[in-house]
């Protein structure tokens, strides 16, 4: 290295076959974090894997009207009669629709600075960890409905 030349600070590539495996475990882990309430812990990991993964590419993260959302349709669940269930599911359903809406629009807007093939995979799998989220909160709801009938 030249000494006249500034000292650059290069930015190390990220291992490409390591986010792809990576982004493929999210898909993975999303899938079974779909199922209702067995599938939580890996919904989770689902969730850590994309973060752990847009790091690594340079993309940005913004999740936070995708937890709104979720935590809205918890609230209005929990308050909500339990003698209208129907009006909740409409409610979940327009909630996950707008879910889906986001994440379409943050995978079209974001731009990882490092390429990354397996990209739609991670947000297939947190959009199907979130299904098992809200999937896993209508079962417990359902559930609880059931015993106050009787």
């Amino acid at each position: 290295m030249n000494a006249a030349a500034p000292d650059l600070i290069l930015s190390i590539p990220a291992d490409r076959v390591r986010v792809i495996n990576r982004s493929v475990r999210c898909f993975v882990f999303g899938v079974i974090g779909a199922i209702p309430c067995v599938g939580l812990s890996m919904a989770w990991l689902a969730f850590k894997l994309y973060r752990e993964v847009a790091e690594e590419t340079g993309e940005r993260v913004n999740l936070v009207p995708l937890h709104t959302c979720t935590v809205a349709l918890i609230v209005a669940a929990a308050a909500t009669p339990f003698d209208i269930p129907e009006a909740l599911v409409v409610y979940g359903t327009l909630l996950f629709g707008l879910q889906i809406l986001f994440l379409r629009k943050q995978y079209q807007k974001n731009a990882p600075a490092e390429w990354n093939p397996a990209r739609h995979l991670i947000y297939w799998g947190i959009g199907l960890a979130n299904l098992g989220i809200l999937s896993s909160t209508a079962v417990i709801l359902w559930v609880i409905y059931l015993v106050n009938l009787q």
